[in-house]
């Protein structure tokens, strides 16, 4: 059995729903730390210049960087539903599949989620469908006790779930201990990613954005570039 884990980030690029592919098993990291101006709660889209553009989804916590997703709040003070709304529809209202899938999108958007953790669930499950990938899902929060750190931690989540093989991302091989996963009994994959260029409105290709990318200018063939 094959198992990957990965922290629920805002609508991830297409590398993530292709770990996910390759996977039997894959575990929410919603009990991690969040990281201010990382990936967790924004993405890359491409707005109507052709160029990348930041959409983000406010937070709210005192506790800054040492609050985990399950624990972070949204932010529906800021009233930026309108604004994600506007900008994915400016960005994206040409695009052959947007009026498709932009309904569901909305709802996302306007919907109220309790933490960041169950809003980017919410978006990757959303996305993951369409693009046929279809894993067990877990989450961290589910699993009891101490699970420790880095690749104990790891390890440990692999055998609560009876996995045979971790599939890691290619960023984690400086900090993998490869001669604890062969004591655990674990083999130790990494994900080979490639990202295709695919049909996309606007004169130049941009990759490395939010999956909606390529959901809106795809539909029904987006599964076949993950």
């Amino acid at each position: 059995m094959i198992l990957s884990v990965h922290q629920p980030n805002f609508a991830p690029w297409l590398g993530y729903f292709h770990k996910m592919k390759q996977s039997d098993v894959f575990v929410f990291m919603d009990t991690v730390q969040f990281v201010k101006r990382h990936i967790c709660n924004r993405q890359k889209i491409k707005n109507s210049q052709g160029e990348a553009q930041w959409t983000t989804v406010p937070v709210s916590s005192k506790k800054g960087q040492e609050v985990s997703f399950l624990e972070l709040e949204v932010n529906y003070e800021q009233k930026w539903q309108d604004k994600m709304v506007n900008t994915l529809r400016h960005a994206y209202g040409k695009a052959p599949y947007f009026h498709t899938y932009f309904p569901r999108v909305e709802e996302l958007i306007r919907t109220a989620f309790p933490n960041l953790a169950e809003l980017n669930i919410a978006w990757i499950t959303f996305l993951a469908r369409h693009f046929e990938v279809h894993p067990r899902l877990e989450r961290m929060s589910d699993i009891p006790g101490e699970l420790g750190n880095k690749s104990e931690q790891i390890i440990n989540i692999c055998k609560h779930y009876g996995a045979d093989v971790y599939l890691s991302g290619q960023g984690a091989k400086s900090y993998n201990d490869d001669d604890a996963y062969q004591a655990a009994g674990i083999e130790l994959q990494y994900t080979n990613f490639k990202h295709p260029e695919y049909p996309q409105i606007g004169t130049t290709f941009l990759s490395h954005l939010s999956g909606l990318d390529l959901l809106f200018n795809c539909g029904p063939e987006s599964p076949a570039y993950i």
